[in-house]
């Protein structure tokens, strides 16, 4: 070693030591972390071998260790900028595993951190890279990570797909442990989701891994999982069974305290929602102990949660919010938004007093999180297209390379191929000519056959709507105003007269629309001044007289009548003439029901009546029912019709699409 060697190594060391020292080891230990280091010297001699060395690879291998050290004594700004010099290495040498290794690295150590998007974006990184080396294991291991982000964010499909695509990847190759997380993540999902029987079956399949690896803590985690969604159901017993079956995996409180307080917690609960008080309340502040000793916040949020409710039931109101309180101001200052609710929720209802703004501040922070999470859902969406797109240029420019140099060695052929086309083209010019000729007159020719066609057609179409206009519209009021002047047939006295006068108008009236029909009723049905349900109420309050029957009208103001084209209005009130003409010539009904209402981009319209009814298949042949059936098909709707001895009721729903 030289001598500025040997003064600058002992300093650099120095400066790792102080800085690895200031930091507090983590006391989690996750599959897909990096492995631990516990002690100094191990990072003393990887540090002098990466400063002695020239190889580049053997620095690449240091430096990656050094990272993999900082990273477990919990060395936030050690491991950033030695896991950045494993990543420039690995790039500098071509190694893409050490590319992939350092981004999954820096994905974990950003979820420890709980930065969800940015974790994601680095495991995504790495996961193209393990697909495109056809590394299945390591790419299930990122994609559990990143389901587990996904579902930790509420994107659930995004993470069922996810874990899902992990398990096609790890399950012929036997990763039982892998499975077992995949698995579990998908029992959690599908509680999440309340898909209780996917959940059980998921847990199930997990437990069933559980076994052949004969992993304690494994099985008494997913057993209080199931436990979990059998309190969900509401199924405390089945419930108590799996938790108290989880209690009695061996030294369980020393090998995961926290897992065994969670247990003892959530054992306490389900008896409490059972209305069994034995021992519950100790059960819960053994539980609490626990937690407080271990310092796990989220978990001493809940046992005060569960606390809380448990002295609402007893009526001790002051220790009830004693410990929602507590729980309140804990879950605010942990950021813990999901029990925070749960607190507010609790507190607006214990305390009456200041209950109204609990409830404000619930609204706020529920809206405020939907929108984080949609924020976040899309980032997911965005960095898997980015990291696509990333990929895809790589590729194109990689291909862009390897077809230049095959250009120069095809230039000569393309040359020679694009002069046997022209040939080719030259030789067949004349018949191509001769065929686009012939092409030509056949077009104009069932084009001619097409004018025809359509003229006959339209011909055709309007004689049915002048038809549909004259049945709908003219018979219909004529039938109306017919019977009414019947009515007062011998009468001489004044109301009478005021009768006779106003149905002659009325006559006059069908006169000038009969003309309209003449003149190709061209004139809008309807006037721009004129209100749609004033000309139908009208129209009804007439036809409620000569029928003699009880009207219900409802009308859904969500429906903007008078935006909707005149198309709709006209089809639908002839509908309308034709149905209630019907209901007057044959129902001998007393009470008609119409009924207007608004779903979506439809409108439903049922017209009900207690008449006599009819054997629909008597009727079908009817011109009535047969323009009502063509006027809904212009609409592009739905016709139903149905009757039986209590009445007859027709429903129709017709979509909006046509406004002024």
């Amino acid at each position: 070693m030289n001598k500025s060697g040997e003064i600058i190594f002992p300093i650099l060391v120095l400066v790792w030591s102080i800085v690895a020292c200031d930091t507090q080891s983590s006391g989690e230990n996750d599959p897909n972390q990096l492995q631990e280091t516990n002690s100094l010297k191990p990072a003393d001699s990887i540090l002098k071998t990466y400063f002695l060395t020239e190889n580049d690879t053997v620095k690449k291998e240091s430096s990656f260790q050094i990272a993999n050290y900082f990273y477990n004594q919990n060395d936030s700004l050690g491991f950033r900028k030695w896991n950045k010099v494993s990543l420039r290495l690995s790039s500098k040498i071509s190694d893409d595993l050490g590319v992939a290794e350092s981004y999954r690295n820096l994905g974990n150590f950003l979820y420890r951190y709980n930065v969800a998007d940015s974790s994601y974006y680095y495991y995504n990184r790495s996961l193209k890279i393990y697909e495109e080396l056809n590394d299945d294991i390591n790419s299930g291991k990122v994609l559990i990570n990143m389901a587990t982000i996904q579902r930790s964010s509420k994107d659930f499909v995004g993470s069922e797909v996810a874990t899902m695509k992990a398990i096609r990847k790890l399950k012929p190759l036997g990763q039982k442990k892998l499975l077992y997380y995949a698995y579990n993540n998908l029992g959690i999902i599908n509680n999440e989701l309340g898909e209780y029987s996917e959940g059980l079956k998921y847990h199930q399949q997990a437990l069933d891994y559980e076994e052949k690896l004969q992993d304690g803590i494994l099985k008494a985690s997913t057993l209080n999982n199931i436990g979990v969604i059998f309190e969900s159901r509401e199924l405390f017993t089945k419930a108590i069974h799996n938790y108290e079956k989880a209690l009695e995996v061996d030294s369980l409180f020393y090998k995961n305290p926290r897992l065994y307080a969670m247990l003892v917690d959530n054992l306490a609960y389900s008896k409490f929602r059972q209305n069994s008080k034995a021992e519950v309340k100790k059960m819960f502040h053994e539980s609490l102990a626990i937690r407080d000793s271990i310092n796990h916040e989220a978990g001493i949020i809940i046992n005060k949660i569960h606390l809380a409710e448990y002295h609402v039931k007893q009526k001790d109101t002051s220790q009830a919010l004693k410990y929602i309180y507590e729980a309140y101001n804990l879950s605010k200052k942990s950021n813990n938004y999901q029990d925070l609710l749960k607190s507010l929720i609790m507190l607006s209802e214990i305390d009456a007093v200041n209950s109204e703004n609990y409830l404000k501040e619930y609204i706020a922070i529920t809206d405020s999180l939907n929108k984080e999470e949609r924020i976040v859902r899309n980032k997911f969406a965005r960095i898997r297209f980015e990291t696509d797109e990333f990929i895809a240029k790589n590729h194109y420019l990689s291909e862009q390379r390897k077809w230049i140099i095959r250009g120069a060695g095809s230039f000569v052929f393309m040359i020679l191929l694009i002069f046997v086309i022209w040939r080719q083209k030259s030789q067949n010019k004349k018949l191509e000519l001769e065929q686009a000729q012939q092409k030509s007159n056949e077009e104009i020719y069932n084009l001619l056959l097409a004018q025809q066609n359509k003229l006959e057609e339209g011909r055709h179409q309007e004689k049915e709507r002048i038809s549909r206009e004259l049945h709908d519209g003219v018979l219909g009021r004529l039938f109306g105003t017919r019977l009414m002047l019947e009515s007062l047939f011998g009468k001489s006295d004044s109301e009478s007269l005021r009768g006779k006068k106003k149905y002659l108008n009325d006559l006059r009236i069908i006169e000038e629309e009969v003309r309209a029909i003449s003149h190709e009723l061209n004139k809008e049905f309807f006037s721009p001044k004129q209100s749609f349900l004033d000309v139908l109420h009208d129209y009804l309050e007439e036809q409620k007289k000569i029928g003699k029957f009880e009207l219900v009208f409802i009308n859904d103001e969500e429906i903007s009548w008078d935006e909707l084209s005149s198309e709709i209005k006209i089809n639908v009130f002839r509908i309308f003439q034709e149905a209630i003409n019907n209901i007057n010539k044959h129902a001998e009904a007393d009470l008609v029901s119409i009924t207007c209402t608004k779903s979506y981009d439809h409108i439903e319209i049922i017209i009900s009546d207690n008449g006599k009814g009819f054997e629909i298949t008597d009727r079908s042949k009817g011109i009535g029912l047969k323009n009502i059936q063509s006027r809904i098909t212009r609409l592009n709707g739905k016709f139903n019709l149905s009757s039986c001895l209590e009445g007859t009721q027709v429903e129709l729903k017709i979509p909006i699409k046509y406004y002024k």
